[in-house]
């Protein structure tokens, strides 16, 4: 049935692409904002949806270059800001501070204008939690994982069916806890696979050298808090310190204010009113969510929609980069259409 699915699903793209209704929908709705939102960039295996290869990424924006249609996020928010502007911008960003971003000052990706967002307290220091159970479960010496009082059960990791179910479970389940909870929970985790430590050469987070380099190539630099917070999970004082601090580390390091933010995780269930409020409150001038739509004009520029970009997601079922996939699901035709469908 999943397959049926992602037939039928390449199926409209490539049919609302090739007679041209996507490109029409976008004349019809005039300019806008696509926001991209990536977070690593590596060929490695990853078992999160959050990693993109550099031939992909290169491909993308050699298909938005084509259309003339790659912007910075500076650039694409003025032009937002004009309502006579018809034409739509794409702009590239990535979350959280991974190293393997450095790979954005190299070869022809040197010229692309991003932002990375940094949660400041992980810069130099331990990846966001997702990422130290990865390490946890590759990395250990130990095989029994009980998680019988969040309701998952045991899990055997020498067995290759239990580790995809651990990689499958764990993450949403984890993602309910409050961070105190969360932070005990991968410390008990690391206590009983007694993983073994990384080393230093293997380091998964940009340092703040790493990011100088960055930011020295033109690549924008944002926050997105201090700890990487769900900031609905935490009392306005803690969610205004969290902020206050990612945007005053930042300018600290850089001798530059920070001017865009993204909410960590990034759904209605994880930032609303009173965090956009603190964020503009702190000196930014813009804020990413999760949430999936074309940016239009009179946007609020603390509520941008972005789009997630991993390696599988404009993939026809054949394998192959559908060009016709990236631009008829960014194009917002099909939100469109789903709109109307339940009105």
């Amino acid at each position: 049935m999943q397959s049926l699915t992602r037939w039928l699903s390449y199926a409209f793209a490539v049919g609302t692409h090739y007679s041209g209704m996507d490109r029409l929908y976008r004349k019809f709705a005039g300019g806008g904002l696509v926001v991209l939102m990536l977070h690593r960039l590596r060929e490695e295996h990853d078992p999160y949806p959050l990693s993109t290869t550099r031939p992909t990424l290169r491909q993308l924006i050699h298909w938005l270059r084509q259309r003339n249609a790659l912007v910075s996020l500076d650039d694409g928010l003025r032009a937002l800001s004009d309502p006579r502007h018809a034409r739509t911008g794409y702009a590239i960003t990535f979350d959280d501070g991974y190293r393997d971003n450095l790979r954005l000052t190299e070869g022809d990706l040197a010229s692309v204008p991003a932002v990375v967002y940094l949660a400041t307290g992980h810069v130099g220091g331990e990846p966001i939690w997702a990422y130290q159970l990865t390490h946890a479960i590759d990395a250990r010496t130990r095989d029994h994982l009980d998680m019988a009082d969040l309701g998952l059960g045991h899990f055997d990791l020498a067995d290759p069916v239990d580790q995809e179910r651990a990689y499958a479970w764990l993450p949403p389940r984890l993602k309910q806890l409050s961070q105190e909870q969360l932070e005990a929970r991968i410390a008990l985790i690391f206590e009983q696979l007694q993983p073994q430590p990384t080393p230093s050469e293997q380091r998964e987070m940009l340092d703040w050298d790493d990011v100088r380099r960055l930011d020295a190539r033109g690549v924008a630099i944002g926050g997105h808090t201090r700890s990487h917070v769900l900031l609905s999970g935490v009392d306005e004082a803690t969610a205004r310190d969290e902020i206050k601090a990612s945007h005053a580390h930042i300018s600290r390091e850089l001798k530059v204010a920070p001017r865009h933010f993204a909410y960590p995780n990034g759904t209605l269930d994880d930032f609303g009113e009173r965090d956009a409020r603190l964020v503009r409150d702190a000196g930014f001038h813009s804020a990413v969510t999760t949430l999936e739509g074309v940016n239009r004009f009179g946007v609020d520029p603390f509520w941008l929609r972005r789009y997630n970009v991993h390696e599988a997601r404009y993939r026809a079922p054949s394998g192959h980069l559908s060009k016709a996939l990236f631009f008829s699901d960014t194009s917002g035709l099909l939100s469109w259409l789903k709109t109307r469908a339940r009105a």
